[in-house]
């Protein structure tokens, strides 16, 4: 290959991107060996391999992971190729002495999701000749110190900086003029000065500046995007800014804005005092105050509003009902009231999803999503309200909804049977309610995409409905603390996704069914609990699969034999915790510890059950060994039930147990001496039993 035919270079490693103007290829090969040499240190997939100084063709276009751009002259042998090497994890110390060693005409340097790691910091002595560079992304490191000035100020021509997710504590300035797009999320960086400059000079090129998730403490400076008069999207969530917010600082945004986040921050003040002319996301801070008319100016393109997470007052204003373009609308965790769903939803807002956790009251229009043209409404989450009445039938008719949480409210009456049968329903959550009558025997009859269906505490009667075996998707069944009589149906082992069982506090009888829920293999939390199930307890519960990502509320009881049950494990979206201290769930016990989470597996393959409470029935026979072979196995509670013989010497093996619970049954025999080494056991119970 002819120098002449040299265009441009381009690398890509794990999207490590060089593209370099035409140049002497023999030094351009050089350069990049001496890059090779001094900063990767790991090539855990050979990408590497082939970067060798071949005097036959000396190009860098036959490398592995070379390709030639477009441009190039007649006779090159590499045209339009390109290979993405992404997810290679290269690693190394990156200094920046070895980023100036790289082919002095580099254009473009993508070295983002990589291992790379090491102090960009310059020497005293460095000497920065002029770049071209006109992107750079250094993104998903693990690069720490300064990026100093005098570098980012030698390349006149820069456009694209992302050094995002790194650790950097500093970053120098002033910036080239020629910036368009500047990220410095995720790391560390607090120097006020620089939050200061980043404003002020922005000028008229920075269309995108993200400052999110780092250390940038006290008040948003005055003047702040005054002077920026492209910029589209701001980002500033995520940190430690306090104060008010400066009473211009929307209003005199430019008109390209777009996007402007202060999320996630401890900014305060009467969010009624502003002038909104943007789009906005103030969620978590502590603004006051009653939402401002001002906002509904946004109607003509308002797509998401967040004010979630605040001590908001009254109620969203009436005039939003005009806001047709609206698909998320999300109020959640303040403190609104008054008629909310009647008063918004009746304009034919939003579209997809509505959140709100608040004090909202009044029925659910028996209307909605018959008389309003709702299609793409995919989301109905009104948890931790006062809303009241029946669920309306109608919401059959908003084919889309995926999800339904309608949680700790004053509904009542039955479940609309229309309602099960939503073909793409994926989440439905009735939990703390008033709702009565028999479970339809709907479940999954026009479609099997339900994952989730928490029915819990509610007066539902009658059996459980037979067709909850064709939810072959459910990972979460809670049909616990209602008058549900009879036995658990057959065909329960179809539900090989099911991780979490919760069927206590009901008159449940017969036994427990073995051949059913033993081959529930992801079955991690069983919950029977305060029924009257007989028969023996099964042998083995074995774990294999994963659920995971589900967000939970656990109310530990902490009160001891005194109270059933070891604890409650409540599915938690938008619930506060204040709320659901008071709540009737919550007094099961005097003394009842809260935790918040997100379910996640602790292993991969060959696990066991976490949570197993089969409390408070009748159950006879004795313990099974196998239970001690559950490694994983956080809480135990056979208590209150007729078990026999001996406590098993196998429980020794219980290597995570923290509350295991033998009490009030006719055990005999001595303690096993290795459940003294249970590092992990806190709460141990086998009073009124034959113990010796």
């Amino acid at each position: 290959m002819s120098i002449g035919c040299l265009a441009a270079v381009v690398l890509l490693l794990s999207l490590l991107h060089l593209q370099i103007a035409p140049a002497d290829a023999g030094d351009d090969a050089a350069a990049l060996l001496g890059f090779k040499h001094a900063s990767v240190a790991v090539d855990q997939r050979g990408v590497l391999v082939g970067w060798v100084n071949d005097t036959s063709s000396s190009s860098p276009c036959t490398w592995t992971g070379i390709s030639c751009a477009d441009g190039l002259r007649q006779g090159c042998l590499f045209r339009n190729l390109k290979k993405n090497l992404s997810g290679m994890s290269l690693a190394g110390r990156l200094s920046l002495d070895s980023l100036l060693e790289l082919p002095p005409r580099l254009k473009s340097l993508d070295l983002s999701n990589n291992r790379f790691y090491g102090n960009l910091s310059a020497s005293d002595h460095t000497l920065f000749r002029p770049c071209v560079l006109e992107d750079m992304d250094l993104s998903s490191n693990s690069l720490d110190g300064t990026l100093p000035s005098a570098f980012l100020a030698s390349c006149g021509a820069l456009e694209f900086l992302n050094i995002s997710r790194n650790s950097l504590t500093a970053v120098g300035f002033p910036f080239p003029p020629s910036l368009r797009t500047f990220d410095l999320s995720n790391n560390q960086l607090s120097d006020a000065g620089l939050l200061n400059y980043t404003f002020t000079s922005c000028g008229h090129s920075v269309q995108y500046l993200d400052l999110s998730a780092n250390q940038f403490a006290g008040g948003i400076p005055a003047t702040a995007i005054a002077p920026c008069s492209k910029l589209a999207v701001l980002d500033l969530s995520s940190n430690l800014l306090s104060g008010a917010l400066p009473a211009d600082l929307v209003a005199a945004a430019p008109a390209t804005m777009t996007h402007l986040s202060i999320a996630r921050n401890n900014l305060s003040g009467d969010i009624s005092a502003y002038e909104f002319g943007v789009r906005l996301n103030l969620a978590g801070n502590r603004f006051s105050g009653e939402i401002p008319d001002s906002l509904s100016l946004l109607c003509d393109t308002l797509v998401e509003l967040d004010l979630s997470s605040n001590q908001l007052i009254g109620s969203l204003p009436t005039n939003f009902t005009e806001c047709v373009s609206l698909k998320l609308l999300d109020l959640g965790s303040n403190q609104l009231s008054g008629d909310f769903v009647a008063t918004i939803i009746s304009g034919g807002m939003p579209k997809s999803p509505l959140h709100g956790s608040n004090l909202l009251d009044g029925d659910i229009m028996p209307d909605l999503c018959l008389s309003l043209s709702l299609p793409m409404l995919r989301k109905l989450i009104l948890p931790n309200n006062y809303l009241s009445g029946r669920i309306p039938p109608s919401l059959s008719h908003c084919a889309n909804l995926q999800v339904i949480d309608l949680s700790f409210n004053l509904l009542v009456g039955p479940i609309p049977a229309q309602v099960l049968q939503l073909p793409k329903l994926v989440d439905l959550v009735l939990c703390a309610n008033s709702l009565s009558g028999e479970i339809p025997d709907m479940l999954c009859s026009n479609g099997t995409a339900l994952e989730t269906l928490v029915m819990s505490y509610n007066n539902f009667t009658g059996s459980i409905p037979p067709s909850i075996i064709r939810c072959v998707n459910l990972n979460w069944l809670s049909l616990a603390s209602n008058q549900l009589t009879g036995s658990v149906p057959l065909g329960f082992s179809n539900l090989q996704k099911l991780g979490i069982l919760q069927l206590y506090k009901n008159s449940l009888s017969g036994f427990i069914p073995e051949e059913e829920l033993g081959r529930c293999n992801n079955l991690i939390c069983l919950d029977l609990n305060s029924n009257y199930f007989t028969g023996t307890i099964p042998p083995q519960f074995v774990a294999r699969g994963a659920i995971s990502g589900k967000r939970f509320a656990f109310l530990r009881n902490e009160g001891g034999n005194i109270c059933p049950g070891a604890g409650l494990l409540f599915e938690f979206l938008d619930i506060r915790p204040q709320r659901l201290a008071e709540s009737q769930a919550a007094k099961f016990c005097p003394s009842a510890r809260i935790y918040v989470g997100t379910t996640a597996y602790l292993f991969r393959s060959n696990g066991s059950m976490v949570f197993l409470d089969l409390s408070y029935n009748g159950l006879t026979g004795t313990i099974p060994a196998s239970l001690g072979s559950m490694l994983y196995l956080h809480e135990l509670n056979l208590g209150h039930n007729d078990l026999t013989g001996a406590i098993p010497d196998a429980f020794s093996g219980l290597k995570s147990i923290g509350a295991l619970d033998l009490s009030h049954n006719h055990l005999n025999g001595t303690i096993p001496p290795g459940i003294g080494a249970l590092s992990f056991l806190a709460d141990f119970d086998v009073s009124n039993n034959n113990l010796t």
